[in-house]
């Protein structure tokens, strides 16, 4: 069996009139926790396009992303994930959401909402890279 090795994920903070948006998790490492929506980057496609491709696939939302932000690496491995996950910040001209694929639900919430929410890590760290939470 070949040793597991570390994923290449993009995922995408989308802000909306002062909101951001978040997914609940319904795959089993961290399921049910809140994420920023986001997977792994398919090989031949930048990162920037995994972005775009899985918010669209994740939340039915068309992004335009504003700036790549930094990247975290991500590993618990009790839960067999291990990921290098790069964060874009996008706006969308229509917020309207369609949760599916990895996620049991989708919403904007403000960063009080947020810090009230059961996040991985990732969320607070992501956010405080793109200078919205201080």
């Amino acid at each position: 069996m070949e040793e597991p090795k570390p994923r290449i994920t993009s995922a995408v903070i989308v802000e909306h009139e002062g909101k951001v948006l978040l997914g609940r998790r319904n795959k089993t490492n961290c399921e049910g926790m809140w994420v920023i929506p986001g997977g792994g980057v398919d090989w031949g496609e930048t990162i920037q396009d995994a972005a775009i491709r899985e918010i669209k696939e994740e939340t039915g939302m068309d992004v335009e992303i504003v700036k790549q932000l930094g990247h975290q690496e991500v590993i618990n491995t009790p839960g067999n994930y291990h990921a290098i996950v790069f964060f874009h910040l996008a706006k969308s001209n229509d917020p309207t959401i369609k949760a599916s694929d990895d996620l049991s639900e989708a919403k904007f919430f403000t960063l009080n909402e947020i810090k009230e929410l059961n996040t991985v890590k990732s969320v607070k760290d992501a956010l405080v890279d793109a200078g919205l939470w201080k």
